[in-house]
């Protein structure tokens, strides 16, 4: 097994299972993750999503190198094509995606990792762009999703050196919610996904969406997504829900309609 899946209460654990390979992306895979998060979305029971790697090792050190250094200059660009599928399928979820990193977090890894809303780590997570020492460069997303989360400046650092960083240094520059020991990060991946539960499902896909796209556009062009976001909100089920919820003193039962 590539991969495993797991649902615990409201959550779709989904691990990363090449742990002899430091869960290293190849092709398989890439597509196997792809899909898994494909039938999650589509399942409504489904609030969120944890991705994390097998074993203490590693959560992902990024491509298979070794399968990409025996691929022609096409099939790497297909092999960079599938990543990116899988990061782009991530960032416009309309469900949330939790990262619990459990260990070395590299290249094509860390750039799941960025695509992910949230993002869990334990102390021994360590952080890094082998790309960069590699005679290439994070190719699936990570040049434009690092910036508009830590801004430029630290973004060209974390680049321009390829230096790793460990977990206290990643939540320092804004990258993890919490540094939690290791043995119990799954545990705390799990609460976060119970607090995501007791959202509004449609509003947590919308307001997603503002976050994600509207931090590139202008004032002007982020209100208008905002306002196209939210409006269909107004005449919801959830939202009526929600309300009569709030005035009859209940935890709202919503259906995601």
């Amino acid at each position: 097994m590539i991969l495993t899946e797991q649902t615990r209460g409201p959550a779709r654990i989904l691990t990363l299972n090449r742990p002899q390979a430091m869960n290293a992306l190849s092709g398989e895979l890439a597509r196997a993750l792809l899909a898994a998060l494909r039938a999650a979305e589509a399942d409504a029971a489904v609030r969120a999503v944890i991705v994390t790697g097998a074993g203490e090792r590693a959560f992902c050190a990024g491509a298979d190198l070794k399968e990409r250094g025996a691929m022609s200059p096409d099939q790497k660009w297909q092999q960079s094509l599938a990543l990116r599928a899988v990061n782009e399928a991530v960032w416009r979820s309309p469900k949330a995606v939790i990262a619990a990193v459990n260990g070395w977090c590299l290249g094509g890894g860390f750039e799941l990792a960025l695509h992910c809303d949230l993002r869990l780590a334990c102390g021994e997570a360590r952080f890094g762009w082998p790309e960069m020492t590699l005679g290439s460069y994070p190719g699936a997303g990570g040049a434009v999703v690092l910036p508009r989360l830590i801004g430029p400046a630290a973004a060209k650092s974390l680049f321009l050196t390829a230096r790793r960083i460990d977990a206290a240094q990643a939540q320092a520059l804004g990258l993890l919610e919490e540094v939690v020991p290791q043995a119990g990060l799954l545990d705390a991946a799990l609460e976060l996904a119970e607090a995501v539960a007791r959202t509004s499902p449609l509003g947590l896909a919308a307001v997603k969406r503002v976050l994600n796209e509207g931090s590139g556009l202008s004032y002007r062009a982020a209100s208008e997504l905002d306002q196209a976001c939210r409006r269909p909100l107004e005449a919801s089920a959830d939202y009526a829900e929600g309300l009569l919820a709030h005035a009859e003193k209940r935890p709202p039962r919503f259906r995601g309609a």
